[in-house]
């Protein structure tokens, strides 16, 4: 591990603010869960410092903290998923190891790197026994359930001493300045994120000027009504957000956290991360007011859209790319075979597309591309789906067809609308297909065999002439 990775882990296990922190159920269950799982002797939750190795949480070990220069985790938290050692004295790596020849005599290590959501190892959740032994994946698999658990726990924890901290960052600028709400809300929003304040009870909302302009109104504009709020949630998030908000209020979690998009004043909408925490309840523990923020995150979910567009469609024609299409083609199995209906996968390749491409320079038969593709969507409805593999190859996935006679006039509309010139510039092209078809559940009931028997029904067609379409066997 380089020195500034290894840095950064580091950083992120002191922001963990977790290191010699007395014990805690919720941590000392999960390792006796893991003991009596598994039946080992050993179990912990271990914290991988810079030259220690810390147990958070540990069965059948006495001691809180050993050496990395000795640890099995040092070793662990370097994989990108499990690591298991089943038979220690067999391992070269740590025969020797005090660990192994001494007390508690290891013979057997099995771990699971605890990641954050920056992928950053903070240490690792493990079990141990004093004679060799084997995992079976489903073994594997329930350690990581596990690990996936102290993980949520140790992030849970990290945000309610960030809330923590902030409460009381807040009681003390009151106390210094005299102004008992306005001066933290001053500090919060010097993250550049907009600060709300909700009085339960009373049902009235506070809205600080950066929140406001973060949606484009002036601080007279709107009111400082929960009402106010509500109006501006998107149609469709409002029932998402105010469930999620009840369900905060009604059971005591730690924290109040959701994304939503919201009604900007030019009539747009922003996406935001809206993040709260109750800070002060009644006598019968109800919630009383609720203070948090809002991150505009319009960015970060922009990017995230370009990254899933890019990943699922053709950036040629704009088509469902293989990725999206071996997806569509999955779920219509499920569906038909739910329905008990039937659907029809359809292989195109183009005849003739080379010589154009060749002859007329690949600008040609991008343009070519692009219009073919038009003309397969037009010949198609809303329910069906075509994309692009790659090349001059198209599918066509035709749901709930319903008979043989609705196929043929699919098919021969598609040969007859590819089958039309192509002004390609000052030229004019002209291609044709070879389309090979496959039935659900005719041909097969799963993607492999329909995929294969169209394509053998595609080449089929090229070779009795080209411009036809065939039915596979």
């Amino acid at each position: 591990m380089d020195f500034l990775q290894e840095q950064k882990r580091i950083n992120a296990v002191n922001n963990l603010e977790i290191l010699d922190t007395p014990n805690e159920s919720d941590f000392d269950d999960l390792v006796n869960l893991a003991s009596m799982i598994f039946e080992v002797p050993i179990s912990t939750v271990t914290i991988v410092d810079s030259h220690r190795q810390w147990f958070k949480a540990a069965v059948g070990l006495t001691v809180k903290e050993t050496s990395r220069e000795i640890s099995f985790c040092t070793h662990a938290i370097q994989q990108s998923d499990y690591f298991v050692v089943s038979d220690t004295t067999n391992d070269p790596r740590f025969a020797n190891n005090p660990l192994v020849i001494d007390e508690p005599h290891l013979a057997f290590y099995a771990g699971i790197p605890l990641r954050t959501s920056n992928d950053l190892a903070v240490g690792t959740f493990c079990i141990m026994d004093k004679i060799p032994r084997e995992l079976s994946n489903r073994q594997i698999d329930i350690l990581r359930i596990l690990a996936n658990q102290t993980m949520q726990l140790l992030e849970l924890r990290s945000e309610r001493n960030k809330y923590r901290d902030l409460v009381l960052e807040k009681d003390s600028l009151n106390k210094q300045l005299e102004e008992s709400n306005q001066r933290w809300r001053f500090a919060l929003e010097g993250s550049g994120d907009g600060v709300w304040d909700w009085d339960v009870e009373q049902n009235i909302c506070f809205f600080s000027k950066r929140w406001k302009d973060m949606l484009g109104y002036s601080e007279n504009e709107l009111a400082n009504t929960y009402e106010s709020w509500i109006s501006l949630i998107h149609p469709e998030d409002k029932e998402k957000v105010l469930k999620s908000l009840n369900d905060y209020l009604d059971t005591f979690q730690l924290e109040y956290k959701l994304e939503l998009r919201m009604l900007c004043k030019d009539l747009s909408y922003k996406w935001i991360l809206t993040r709260g925490m109750v800070v002060e309840r009644n006598i019968s523990g109800q919630s009383k007011r609720m203070v948090g923020t809002h991150t505009d995150i319009s960015n970060r979910k922009k990017n995230e859209e370009i990254i899933w567009q890019q990943a699922n469609f053709d950036a040629l024609t704009g088509l469902p790319n293989r990725r999206m299409f071996f997806d569509r083609l999955n779920e219509q199995i499920k569906r038909a075979t739910r329905t008990k209906s039937m659907f029809a996968l359809m292989f195109i390749d183009l005849d003739g597309f080379k010589s154009i491409n060749d002859n007329l320079g690949h600008e040609a038969g991008d343009s070519l591309l692009v219009k073919v593709s038009k003309r397969i969507s037009q010949c198609m409805r809303d329910s069906d789906t075509s994309a692009r593999l790659g090349g001059d190859e198209f599918t066509i996935i035709l749901s709930d067809l319903e008979n043989m006679d609705a196929l043929d006039s699919v098919a021969e509309k598609l040969l007859s609308a590819i089958n039309q010139p192509y002004q390609l510039g000052s030229n004019v092209g002209l291609v044709s297909a070879s389309i090979g078809v496959a039935v659900y559940p005719n041909n097969g009931n799963n993607r492999d065999t329909l995929i294969s028997v169209a394509d053998s029904a595609m080449y089929e067609a090229k070779a009795k002439g080209k411009n036809c379409w065939v039915l596979g066997t």
